[in-house]
């Protein structure tokens, strides 16, 4: 099962960075790891590496394809971290140009076509490990790997450290603790390769694959937590966004449906508006401004007379203070929406609402306590008894 979930994680972490780096060009390095990573990984999976070299007819390909992706993605991770890292945290960091990836792909694809491979098998680097061209080619692959990995490890280890760092040096520990345990794994791949080129293998297959695999995984979802964690308050921030969009819609449904001249677009139904991602902090502030823009067209049908009598309906059921004005505006919108539905002629009385922010983290705060009241039990019998 975590042959699947893993694939199934880094192709849904890329998704979801793709339209930052579609935007931002120096967010693509991140993307291209994770893609890079995604295909290896889902390369890496029996079945379907089974299938892809059946289908081309060339033994072991996506073995082939699998480790090029995984030099991309260190080569991606390496570039990011440096060209995001400030000055004071590159200090002497090795700096791999991109001809070095080029080259071992290269070398690799040229040990790869000159190693005997008989028959499809699950790791190559196991089952024809006699070889000396696949021994070549292993070692070619996780020296690079290595030396990427150790040098990214150094970078984020210093940068995360710097004082100020906040939530972003957090990830890179993170990240940190990822690069070490790929590090790990990388020594381990070689120490292995290089004892059964030797004929000298002290753990079985399956304890050696368990144990690669552990590593291999542990290093993943510790990269992805890593590169996840600074972009978490953001996301947080838009879910707040989002609840306090869905949470006004109601109020916000009934003012506009008496008065839609103040409407921009065309109302969606609540589950359109729910499974919509997009542009939420945008809809949200446009929210706000057509609540209170239905109120002041629908004060026109909340006279004085009927405010005073909110305000004496309200203190009846014991309210006081910024609860009972809050509950009083509420009361005469809900009789001043149905007054209009119904087309009753209004009294002219333009007066401003009784409650409200002076921005719009403030305003949001004011509107959905005024969505509460708006469905509150006072409210309600105040409406519903005119």
């Amino acid at each position: 099962m975590t042959a699947y979930l893993i694939p199934v994680l880094l192709w849904s972490v890329a998704a979801w960075r793709t339209p930052a780096a579609w935007r931002d060009p120096r967010k693509r390095p991140l993307w291209a790891a994770f893609a890079a990573l995604a295909l290896a990984m889902t390369l890496r999976t029996d079945e379907v590496a089974r299938t892809f070299d059946k289908s081309v007819h060339v033994n072991n390909l996506a073995t082939l394809i699998k480790h090029t992706c995984g030099l991309i993605a260190a080569h991606a991770v390496l570039t990011l971290v440096r060209t995001v890292a400030p000055e004071t945290a590159r200090g002497r960091s090795l700096r791999i140009h991109v001809a070095v990836p080029t080259l071992c792909a290269i070398v690799m694809a040229g040990l790869f076509t000159a190693a005997p491979q008989p028959e499809e098998v699950t790791d190559p680097l196991t089952e024809y490990a006699g070889a000396w061209q696949v021994t070549a080619y292993g070692i070619t692959f996780l020296l690079y790997l290595t030396m990427a990995l150790v040098s990214g490890f150094r970078l984020c280890w210093k940068w995360g450290r710097e004082p100020g760092s906040g939530r972003t040096g957090l990830g890179l520990k993170i990240v940190c603790a990822g690069l070490l345990v790929g590090i790990a794994y990388a020594a381990h791949r070689a120490v292995a390769l290089l004892l059964r080129a030797a004929s000298a293998d002290p753990l079985s297959p399956s304890a050696d694959e368990a144990l690669s695999n552990a590593s291999l995984y542990g290093a993943l979802i510790l990269l992805v937590v890593g590169t996840s964690l600074p972009a978490s308050r953001r996301l947080h921030a838009w879910a707040i966004d989002h609840r306090s969009l869905l949470l006004l819609y109601p109020l916000w449904h009934d003012l506009t449906e008496a008065a839609p001249v103040v409407r921009l677009h065309t109302p969606h139904s609540l589950l359109v508006e729910a499974l919509d991602p997009r542009r939420t902090r945008d809809r949200l502030y446009r929210r706000t401004i057509e609540i209170r823009d239905a109120a002041m067209v629908l004060s026109d049908h909340a006279p004085t007379a009927v405010r005073a009598e909110a305000e004496r309906h309200v203190a009846a059921h014991g309210l006081v203070g910024m609860q009972a004005t809050v509950t009083a505006e509420a009361c005469w919108l809900r009789r001043a929406q149905i007054a209009r539905l119904r087309g009753e002629p209004p009294a002219g009385a333009h007066l401003p609402p009784a409650s409200g922010g002076r921005d719009l983290t403030s305003e949001i705060k004011a509107l959905m306590q005024l969505a509460r009241a708006y469905r509150s039990e006072p409210a309600t019998t105040f409406a519903t008894h005119s």
